[in-house]
């Protein structure tokens, strides 16, 4: 729960040190006796790159002890459902099945069984207890969901008092014939109360500090998919009856930072992988019940961003299903992930610094995590399927993550640097351990070196601080001998073109002779070819700003040539493959180590060539004047813009920062939407001779059969591979047989 007390603080400082052996003397904590090996357990660890893929990472917890009911003297637990460890190191456990509360110091001594209470002088007892809070004066509170009420205990396990239902004098506040059942209880720094209650999608129910009901906060916001609303429009009364009502998602549990802000998880477990990972399943609340959550990593914290379908045949299928949080210093929390009984820990950021746990029968695994907490710097997580408690020590790998995150929060940006540098050598693969030394080194003005790490980290968005700050310093370094530079080549320019302007006059009287003579010479068949396909490319340059004239010539004038169309549509292929190579780190998400130029290349040609077909076999059936070669040269000189705009641009964003992409992006539109205008008022109105309204209907249909088409070659190369591969099946079986 709430941490920052001396105790704390000692275990970590006493962590830290034996990191800062690690740095003087070069030798892992292993030698001392500390498992830092992936295979002591029955599983790997991983963590997730910029392009959301699982890649390996060593383990940053490692399962030290397993704590059953039996073994804490207290029997067998029965549906254990909370967990929460107070500021001073006691450890309370909602044993649900058995109606009790279990309460151990730091060492697992029972200090007491709380299991009844006395209201009015009649005994009174709990009834299937699920959430458990504890503050920094050890008042306990209770969410007794059987008997739909919040109990408080003070430090002594009295009871204080007994918050009963919310009720309120508004009506439509509450639902009607609402039944009160609370699952999970929290409490700020000002006392305020926070409920979850089963049932309940209006968010989390808020009571004052007296226990008088004050409304709801932080109510999740109905996000239907476009299917879904797109259905709900056109469906018939009876249809949308059947449908499912959009309720928001309710939330699962919350815990509060030493701030008194909220960290919430919620329960959505049945979202595809589409759109359930999109979603914001942790938040960060006010008192106002604003998200306030950062989410600045390469993915949001979600739990695991990759994970098998509905339609796989593995055991856990779908997105994580977050039941817990727990808050660490520095903004750092975690989550519990009972599906696959993981725990995800992020930063302040929203950044994953590492995941450790498994779900399973063995050692170190987990059946049924329902509640995560720490205790100093060992992780605890309540297994209701297996009854018992799963402790777990951090690794050196998580102590020079968590050395380096002190580090950087003190100010001591060289240690941090040190420590980072630590961490890459157990994980190469770690994208934040890189930016974090590109931050050491950004605040200590080293700015060429921290761009270098902040690209290793794909960090475009600190990556282009570092720029802006690394080009300023170039600009105020270069600028007189780059302003003088300029000065001398504008000089050399302007005498070269007065020496040019000369040469072509005196050259005048040559040129026309030669003229004279060459028109009384016949051209060759090769030499005629080139002049007519420069003469036509150069037409492309008219055509595309005066598109009504450039493209009627082109079809009536002979103006057009297939060989210069064939030319500019290179020409798109060489400016998209250059945009993906060389477009600048900022703007380009795109990994190069996955670049294909047969694909790249592909991704242009097969399109084009699908809407020249589709169109003209189309327009056949639509008394269209074009022919398949009218559309061909058309649209090829429709997409120059796309060159005249993707080369410079792709060139210029080399040279920008991300505040200045806006114009970046502006431009690139531009040239799309000016090779599209050019599309369907050249190469389609103008070539068919359509009115606009049939240009739009045709361009639409076009579209439509190009996707059409798309499917049939799918089907085509998927049934083709399966004949292969039963005839093949067959001569592999007679050959074997004889």
């Amino acid at each position: 729960m709430l941490l920052g007390k001396a105790k704390n603080r000692l275990r970590f400082m006493l962590g830290l040190i034996s990191v800062l052996l690690i740095l003087l003397c070069g030798e892992a904590l292993s030698a001392v006796g500390m498992p830092v090996s992936n295979f002591t357990v029955p599983y790997t660890s991983y963590t997730y790159d910029y392009w959301g893929e699982a890649v390996p990472a060593p383990q940053a917890y490692l399962p030290s002890r397993v704590i059953t009911g039996a073994d804490l003297g207290v029997g067998d637990l029965n549906a254990p459902s909370d967990l929460a460890v107070s500021p001073n190191g006691n450890i309370y456990i909602a044993d649900a099945g058995n109606n009790r509360i279990l309460v151990f110091d730091s060492n697992w001594e029972q200090i007491r069984i709380i299991d009844s209470l006395r209201q009015g002088g009649e005994g009174d007892s709990l009834a299937r207890p699920q959430g458990l809070f504890v503050t920094s004066d050890e008042a306990l509170y209770v969410a007794d969901t059987g008997n739909g009420r919040i109990v408080e205990f003070n430090a002594n396990g009295e009871l204080v008092r007994i918050i009963g239902k919310p009720t309120s004098d508004v009506e439509g506040i509450l639902p009607r014939d609402f039944n009160y059942r609370p699952l999970k209880v929290g409490v700020d720094l000002h006392g305020r109360i926070y409920v979850i209650a089963q049932d309940l999608p209006e968010g989390l129910i808020s009571f004052s500090e007296d226990g008088q009901f004050r409304g709801f906060i932080g109510a999740p916001k109905v996000a239907p998919s476009f299917a879904d609303y797109l259905w709900s429009r056109i469906a018939t009364r009876e249809q949308r009856a059947r449908m499912q009502v959009f309720l928001p998602t309710e939330y699962s549990n919350f815990d509060l930072d030493e701030n008194g802000f909220i960290y919430a998880t919620t329960l959505d477990e049945d979202e595809d992988a589409d759109t359930g990972a999109k979603r914001d399943r942790v938040k960060l609340l006010n008192a106002k019940g604003e998200d306030l959550l950062r989410r600045l990593g390469f993915n949001p914290p979600v739990g695991d961003v990759q994970y098998p379908d509905q339609h796989s045949t593995a055991t856990r299928r779908r997105a994580s299903m977050l039941v817990d949080i727990t808050v660490h210093e520095y903004g750092v929390y975690s989550v519990l992930d009972s599906n696959r009984g993981r725990v995800f820990s992020y930063d302040s950021n929203g950044n994953l610094l590492y995941v450790f746990g498994y779900r399973g029968t063995d050692y170190g695994q987990v059946m049924q995590a329902v509640a995560l907490d720490t205790l100093d710097d060992t992780m605890l997580i309540l297994d209701a399927g297996q009854r018992s408690i799963t402790l777990y020590e951090p690794t050196d790998y998580a102590l020079l993550i968590w050395a380096a995150l002190e580090a950087y929060n003190r100010g001591d940006y060289a240690l941090t640097e040190a420590l980072w540098r630590k961490v890459l050598e157990l994980n190469g693969n770690y994208d934040l351990a890189y930016t974090g030394i590109g931050r050491s080194l950004l605040r200590r003005e080293l700015y060429g070196e921290a761009m270098h790490f902040f690209k290793l980290g794909n960090n475009r968005a600190e990556y282009s601080d570092a720029f802006s700050l690394y080009r300023r310093g170039v600009i105020y370094e270069k600028f007189t001998s780059a302003f003088l530079t300029i000065l001398a080549l504008g000089l050399v320019f302007a005498l070269c073109k007065r020496l040019w302007a000369r040469r072509r006059a005196s050259a005048a009287e040559e040129t026309a002779t030669t003229e004279s003579l060459s028109q009384t010479m016949p051209k060759g068949r090769i030499g005629s070819y080139v002049s007519r396909t420069y003469a036509s490319f150069k037409y492309a340059f008219y055509c595309i700003f005066h598109p009504a004239e450039g493209f009627y010539q082109l079809k009536y004038g002979g103006r057009g040539t297939v060989s210069a169309a064939t030319i500019i549509l290179a020409l798109v292929v060489g400016a998209v493959v250059f945009s993906r190579q060389y477009t600048g780190f900022i703007f380009n998400p795109v990994d190069l180590t996955r670049l294909s130029l047969p694909l790249e290349m592909g991704s242009v040609v097969v399109p084009f060539l699908l809407w020249s077909g589709v169109n003209w076999a189309l327009t056949t059936l639509m008394e269209g004047k074009g022919t398949f070669k009218d559309i061909y040269i058309a649209t090829a000189f429709a997409l120059l813009p796309l060159v005249l705009f993707t080369v410079p641009l792709t060139i210029l964003s080399n040279y920008i920062t991300a505040e200045e992409g806006t114009f970046y992006y502006f431009f690139m539109v531009v040239g799309v939407l000016w090779s599209i205008a050019l599309v369907v008022f050249g190469a389609v109105m103008t070539t068919h001779e359509y009115r606009f309204g049939k240009t739009i209907w045709t361009c639409i249909f076009t579209i439509a059969g190009m996707a059409f088409s798309m499917f049939l070659g799918f089907l085509f190369i998927n049934l083709s591979e399966q004949v292969y591969n039963f005839v093949h099946g067959i001569i592999t079986e007679l050959m074997y047989r004889t």
